[in-house]
């Protein structure tokens, strides 16, 4: 996220930020200029309904949600056959 520095306007990036409460973020931010490097902290508050959810809030059906393809677990590389004095490997087709 980018925000401009308050002193130059130069972009600003943020460096960390950290939950003061379950509803406020505090943000460090960088200015990106190498003539000011101003660095400084934003409050992001309370949030503030600008629209009620449509339904009062109902849930939203399921067939509605997007979805995420399922990741799927690879498969393990095969067992390596260990001899004396040898390591084999078996070749994957």
């Amino acid at each position: 996220m980018a925000f401009p520095c308050p002193l130059c306007g130069a972009v600003s990036r943020v460096r960390t930020s950290r939950m003061l409460s379950a509803a406020t973020k505090e943000i460090y931010y960088n200015c990106s200029n190498d003539d000011c490097c101003h660095q400084y902290k934003t409050l992001e508050g309370e949030p503030l309904t600008l629209a009620q959810p449509i339904k009062g809030g109902a849930q939203i059906p399921p067939e509605r949600l997007r979805t995420l393809p399922s990741l799927a677990k690879p498969t393990p590389p095969p067992p390596l056959t260990v001899q004396p004095g040898r390591v084999q490997h078996r070749v994957l087709k």
